[in-house]
């Protein structure tokens, strides 16, 4: 199966955190899962730690270095066609991060894995 973390998703997996649902674990965690991380989840982050909206330890650098970069994932970088996917979306929701994932899930054939029950609106 291949797909797509979301931000909070990705974030709670590598924390090993209690609020991320098993059945998602699980899916990560299977070998045969291909699991791709959008650039935009990595730029969310990067936006959320310099304002202080979100601690990582050591550093954002060591972080994404050790738990992203490191190979565990598949990175999917954003393309034109994935932001003008973007447009072509209802507004079941507001978040840029989150619509651009859900468009580049759309294009690439990726099942999301995310937590955030307004996504249910765009898998019908």
């Amino acid at each position: 199966m291949k797909c797509l973390l979301d931000t909070n998703v990705l974030l709670w997996y590598v924390a090993g955190d209690s609020r991320l649902p098993e059945i998602i674990r699980d899916t990560i965690d299977r070998p045969e899962s291909a699991i791709y991380v959008s650039t935009a989840p990595l730029w969310e982050i990067a936006i959320k730690y310099s304002i202080k909206r979100l601690e990582l330890k050591p550093d954002l650098n060591t972080f994404l270095n050790k738990y992203v970069l490191n190979g565990c994932f598949q990175m999917l970088p954003i393309e034109v066609r994935h932001a003008l996917r973007v447009a072509e979306l209802p507004f079941h929701h507001r978040d840029p991060f989150d619509r651009l994932l859900i468009s580049q899930s759309q294009i690439e054939g990726l099942k999301l894995l995310y937590t955030d029950s307004t996504f249910d609106l765009y898998m019908t």
